[in-house]
């Protein structure tokens, strides 16, 4: 197929997302940036040397007047001391004022985040202790943001794991999205759905392999077709030669009827019903076959408007009627039921007195059938189970196939695991759904049909 969308390589739909990413970075950081010299300009926030340059610029104020609390800045703290260093005055408290004399002593200027200033006086020294640093000038933002800078790194960082997040989220969106197409390849293959054209997406490594699924889909259905063709060409033939040999069989049957009616000894009546028997199976035979291919073929159901209520009980007739010979309890078990339903009447009865006719003969003497019928919202449920061998585990999910033959069949040369497969099909073509089960109720096997009302 022509690819009609312009495709590129994983990598470079990668990179654009990086090169988006860092982009939206440039551009943040630049922003965040003149939003902090702006906030300079506009007096928002002070400069980190602001407390600096206020003591600097009221320095001769200090060493000359009497009382410096108005000259010191907000924010500040200083302490008045004799040229001995014993604290005189100031806003430190004094184990804090005799820390700082004890650094300015030593020649040093700074004790972690403060800063000292030394200004002597006529009869005493002042010392200043600061912080450079970015400050707002709003009080109450400086009380719950005292460090600008550490609060603007913080909101960076946020922001940064923020967009690896958005951009790994858009990034893993924009291949999800390109998968798609072929995840709905590979479903369509999955489901035998071969008549279709591949979409191709807009990523060169996904495209290369929907063209590998493209080339596969093309060969399978050629495989398949051929395949379909061959079962249909023996199909036909093997429904014709079935009904070629019920002629011979016919004949056989009609001559060994006649030889029956003349007098015979008894080796050759013994011979004579040893062929009718054979004969009658080899008919059951044929029957059986035919049945398959008609049950293969897509049957047409003829669905029509039916009666629910009354096909219900011609249904219990019917197999009331089975159950005398083995004296066998058939216990049904009726709930609220649909007045009509939509269904081919004679194939919906076949499904269903196939499973009965095998319960019948599956169940002993004197043994108990339960027939159970009732709708919920959406569906009909009818249930039939007997007493007797429950199915094994291998037969729960076997014993509806095509020509099984489980313990259960082994007694009998007549069943080929047809009776409970044709049934299976005959029901999935009313839409509906078959379930092997065991009776908890009578320990034996329990058959579960789920219908659509309409």
């Amino acid at each position: 197929m022509e690819r009609i969308v312009k495709e590129k390589s994983i990598s470079k739909v990668f990179a654009k997302y990086i090169i988006c990413f860092c982009i939206t970075n440039i551009l943040f950081i630049a922003i965040t940036i003149f939003l902090y010299g702006l906030a300079f300009n506009a007096h928002i926030m002070y400069p980190a040397n602001y407390f600096e340059q206020k003591i600097e610029s009221n320095r001769d104020k200090i060493s000359k007047e009497e009382s410096i609390d108005e000259l010191i800045p907000d924010r500040c703290f200083y302490s008045l001391y004799d040229f001995n260093g014993n604290v005189l005055s100031g806003n430190m408290t004094n184990e804090k004022a005799k820390d700082v004399w004890q650094v300015v002593e030593n020649n040093k200027i700074n004790v972690g985040n403060y800063y000292y200033k030394v200004i002597p006086r006529k009869e005493d020294i002042c010392i200043v202790a600061y912080e450079i640093k970015p400050s707002f000038v709003n009080p109450i933002l400086n009380k719950y943001i005292p460090d600008p800078e550490m609060f603007i790194y913080i909101v960076v960082l946020i922001i940064f794991v923020v967009e690896i997040l958005i951009f790994a989220n858009m990034f893993k969106k924009r291949i999800k999205k390109e998968m798609k197409f072929l995840l709905e390849t590979t479903k369509k293959i999955q489901m035998e759905n071969l008549d279709f054209e591949v979409t191709y997406s807009r990523i060169a490594e996904i495209n290369d392999i929907i063209k590998s699924l493209d080339i596969m889909k093309s060969e399978l259905k050629n495989s398949l077709n051929d395949k379909w063709e061959m079962e249909r060409i023996q199909k036909e033939q093997t429904a014709a030669m079935a009904h070629d040999i019920k002629t011979p069989l016919t004949i056989i049957k009609g001559n060994a009827e006649l030889i029956d009616e003349g007098k015979l000894s008894d080796e050759e009546y013994k011979f004579t019903q040893n062929i009718l028997t054979e004969v009658e199976n080899m008919e059951g035979y044929i029957k059986t076959l035919i049945e398959i291919m008609t049950c293969d073929k897509e049957m047409k159901l003829k669905k029509k408007t039916i009666n629910f209520d009354k096909f219900i009980c011609e249904v219990i007739n019917q197999a009331e009627s089975m159950c005398v010979n083995k004296k066998i309890s058939f216990e049904t078990r009726r709930g609220h039921i649909p007045e009509v339903i939509e269904a081919d009447k004679y194939a919906l009865k076949r499904a269903i007195g196939n499973v009965i006719s095998n319960a019948v003969e599956y169940t002993p003497i004197d043994g108990k059938i339960i027939f159970s019928v009732c709708e919920d919202s959406e569906k009909i449920v009818i249930t039939i189970e007997n007493s007797g061998r429950e199915f094994t585990k291998e037969e729960l999910t076997s014993a509806s196939q095509k020509f099984y033959r489980g313990d259960k069949s082994r007694n009998s040369k007549s069943h080929y695991g047809m009776g409970l497969y044709i049934s299976r099909k005959m029901i999935e073509k009313h839409g509906g759904v078959m379930v092997l089960e065991n009776s908890d109720i009578l320990g034996g096997a329990k058959i579960t049909y789920y219908l659509h009302k309409r």
